[in-house]
């Protein structure tokens, strides 16, 4: 699981690089709540993954805690940007998608058996 965030916070640093160099990050940032939201989300992303990814990778609890958190954030993101923010014509199997993957890892995330692999005993 601690790839996975890892694999996470790779792609959103090369998004963030991309919408960058293309000019688009102005335009994201300028376009309401969608952007203001995905702004967000980027940065905290990049500012807690790169200490989830490898607090779990160590099994410790704070990376269960901040990796669960993160999984949470991911889904807000995703239910309410489908819900409330989604444009009119924009596909929703991809988001629907997100929300099934992100769901079925935070669930994994508060099982018993992650809390007692990530016991910070050993």
């Amino acid at each position: 699981m601690s790839v996975v965030v890892g694999l996470a916070v790779l792609l959103t640093a090369l998004s963030v690089v991309q919408f960058a160099f293309s000019g688009a990050l102005v335009a994201l940032a300028s376009s309401g709540a969608p952007g203001f939201a995905t702004l967000a989300a980027w940065a905290v992303i990049l500012a807690a993954g790169p200490v989830a990814a490898i607090q779990l990778w160590r099994l410790r609890t704070m990376g269960l805690v901040v990796t669960a958190m993160l999984c949470a954030l991911t889904l807000v993101y995703y239910i309410v940007g489908l819900l409330f923010l989604r444009a009119g014509g924009a596909p929703t199997m991809p988001i629907i998608g997100a929300v099934v993957v992100n769901g079925v890892l935070f669930a994994l995330l508060l099982s018993p058996a992650a809390r007692r692999a990530c016991a910070d005993s050993h």
